[in-house]
C-alpha cells in the first residue's frame, strides 16, 4: 500500500498530535493545521490524498469551510473525513451531503480511521454514509 499525504485540521493541539502520531505510525505523511487560514495556504498546492477535519473550531465551522474550499475542483476531488464529537443528525447529513466520511470521536475512532486510510491507500472507494 502507498503512503497517503494527509492534511489534518483540528484546533485541539493535543488531539492533533495524537492523530499525527497514529497516522504516521501507519506509514502516512501528515501535515497538521490548527486554523482555516493555515489550511487555505496549505491547499494552494493541493497534493493531498485525504483531508481530515474537525467540525467545530474557533476559526470557523469545518463543514462550511470545506464546502467553500471544495468549490475549487482540485480540492473537491480530495477525499474528506470529518472527525467530530458531534453526533446530531444535521451534522451527519451535512457530511453525507459533502460526500465526506463521518467519524465520531469515540473509542473506536482510530480503528475506523485505519480502515478508511487502508481503503484509500489501496485506491478503493472510501465514501461511507
Amino acid at each position: 500500500m502507498k503512503p497517503l499525504q494527509i492534511l489534518a485540521i483540528d484546533d485541539d493541539i493535543h488531539f492533533a498530535e495524537i492523530l499525527r502520531i497514529r497516522l504516521e505510525s501507519w506509514g502516512h505523511d501528515v501535515v497538521i493545521k490548527h486554523n482555516w487560514l493555515a489550511v487555505m495556504i496549505a491547499l494552494n498546492q493541493p497534493n493531498f490524498d485525504l483531508i481530515i477535519a474537525d467540525v467545530e473550531t474557533p476559526t470557523g465551522n469545518g463543514l462550511t469551510a470545506i464546502e467553500q474550499l471544495s468549490q475549487d475542483p482540485e480540492i473537491a476531488s480530495i477525499p474528506k473525513c470529518f472527525v467530530t464529537g458531534l453526533s446530531d443528525s444535521q451534522t451527519i447529513q451535512r457530511c453525507c451531503n459533502s460526500r465526506a466520511t463521518y467519524l465520531h470521536k469515540s473509542p473506536i475512532l482510530f480503528d475506523e480511521l485505519q480502515r478508511l486510510t487502508k481503503k484509500l491507500a489501496a485506491s478503493a472507494p472510501v465514501c461511507s454514509y
